[in-house]
C-alpha cells in the first residue's frame, strides 16, 4: 500500500467515510472504488467525488 492510499483512507476514516458509502453513493462496486483508492484503475468520477469528500483539490491528492 502507497503512502498516497494510506493517507487517502486514513483521512476517509477520520471523516467516519467507507469505502461501501462511496461505492453505494456512485451506484458502484465497492471493489472498484478500492481500486481506484489503490491507484490500480483510474476513474475521473469516483476520484473527483473522493477528492470533493476531502474537502480537498482533485489534483493535490490524485496528481504525483
Amino acid at each position: 500500500m502507497t503512502k498516497k492510499t494510506m493517507k487517502i483512507k486514513g483521512r476517509l476514516l477520520m471523516k467516519g467515510i467507507t469505502i461501501t458509502s462511496i461505492a453505494n453513493s456512485l451506484g458502484i462496486s465497492l471493489p472498484f472504488v478500492s481500486l481506484v483508492i489503490h491507484q490500480k484503475k483510474k476513474s475521473q468520477r469516483v476520484m473527483r467525488h473522493i477528492a470533493n469528500i476531502l474537502e480537498t483539490p482533485y489534483e493535490k491528492i490524485w496528481e504525483q
